[in-house]
């Protein structure tokens, strides 16, 4: 396209006649808006540094299908079903210890028990072994409450000693 003084303008790279390619001459002269001040808005306030930085951060889009993918390959144990001897043999041992915490001047035994602990997020979960003070036990709800306030529901124990040699399990 030719202006007015006879200079071409337009796009770079643009045929010019005869065939040949104008290179150098089609970039625009800004010259006229080079040194004019820089527009702030008056409605959106500025954005940080920061903020601005992040926008040009990386682009992740299967961050969320790999967690997903990693959350299924992570492996659970199933429940572990307990015998009808070892059932029984633990609940004698929660009743035992259910009477002796019972009197107001008991001693809190120190107990050690291997519990299924249910997974949040899938089918299983994993065995886990704790070991505490015992503080009580509540026989109507069915936990054991050791001293640093957790609860244990009896339905999750798989074993219990009691370090007392009058408690054998």
């Amino acid at each position: 396209m030719q202006r007015a003084d006879g200079r071409t303008s337009g796009v770079s790279g643009q045929i010019r006649e005869g065939g040949k390619q104008a290179v150098g001459e089609d970039q625009p002269d800004y010259s006229d808006i080079i040194n004019l001040p820089h527009h702030v808005s008056a409605r959106h306030p500025q954005m940080s540094r920061t903020a601005r930085a992040a926008q040009f951060g990386s682009f992740e889009p299967l961050r969320d299908y790999r967690d997903v993918l990693a959350e299924e390959r992570r492996l659970t144990d199933e429940r572990p079903v307990l015998s009808e001897e070892e059932q029984k043999k633990l609940n004698e041992m929660v009743a035992k210890l259910a009477s002796d915490t019972a009197q107001p001047s008991a001693k809190h035994p120190k107990i050690r028990m291997t519990v299924f602990v249910q997974d949040e997020k899938k089918e299983g979960g994993r065995i886990e072994e704790i070991t505490g003070a015992l503080r009580t036990v509540n026989l109507e709800l069915r936990y054991l409450v050791l001293e640093d306030g957790r609860k244990v529901p009896f339905r999750d124990l798989l074993r219990l000693t009691a370090e007392r040699p009058e408690l054998p399990f």
